[in-house]
């Protein structure tokens, strides 16, 4: 079961395969994810997720995490995930610098893997994805559009749109209203009003086993080499 805290940046022989994520949310997201698949399939209890940061913190994470003990002997698979945001050509281009910059092999494109060809670390997978679609041909948004595909309370619907109705005259002022919608659902819920995204997945506010996450999980068991 995922902790509270966060781990620290240590490389385990039995999680050979690391997922680097954008921020707490999206680590607490993604394990709890993980936490709620290896229950039927045991090939994702080989991943370990870890926090970068923020996006312009990913190449001096990489470089750090890179040195420490075990990475290159350990390590069988890297993928990065982060949200597209406005521009998901730019972020897909963040992701590659950063690898490119840090001597790993770099994908062509999210949903992709790559090992060997130029990079200092032959033996390792890289692949990277974008929140929220997961797929090779993302959109523009976040891993709040992605939660916000995947609610689970029957009402949910009927929640939202009463949510979207209130935030409506306030739309113009909100620059990340993909927060504001996210975070007005769980204020008109008894069960999660007030928690983060981490602690709504904990929770159940999410449906794991919803079609949307299919490719997100497709990649991972490739990344595994399930």
């Amino acid at each position: 079961m995922p902790k509270d805290k966060a781990d620290k940046a240590e490389i385990y022989e039995k999680t050979p395969h690391l997922i680097l994520c954008e921020g707490a949310d999206a680590r607490f997201f993604l394990m709890w994810l993980l936490d709620f698949l290896k229950k039927d399939n045991p090939a994702f209890s080989v991943f370990r997720v870890y926090d970068f940061g923020g996006n312009t913190d990913l190449k001096q994470y990489l470089k750090n995490f890179a040195q420490t003990d075990g990475f290159k002997t350990i390590v069988k698979s890297l993928c990065i995930i982060r949200d597209a945001e406005t521009g998901a050509d730019s972020a897909c281009q963040s992701i590659q610098m950063a690898l490119n910059d840090c001597g790993f092999a770099v994908p062509e494109k999210p949903c992709s893997r790559v090992a060997g060809g130029n990079s200092s670390y032959p033996s390792i997978t890289i692949g990277f994805l974008l929140f929220p679609d997961c797929n090779d041909t993302p959109q523009n948004g976040t891993l709040e559009d992605l939660c916000l595909r995947t609610l689970a309370q029957e009402e949910a619907a009927d929640i939202l749109s009463a949510a979207d109705a209130a935030l409506d005259p306030y739309k113009e002022r909100l620059p990340r209203l993909h927060k504001n919608r996210l975070h007005s659902y769980f204020s008109l819920t008894d069960k999660f009003v007030s928690l983060k995204i981490g602690e709504a997945a904990r929770d159940g506010a999410f449906r794991y086993d919803a079609p949307e996450i299919e490719a997100l999980k497709s990649f991972l068991l490739q990344m595994a080499g399930a």
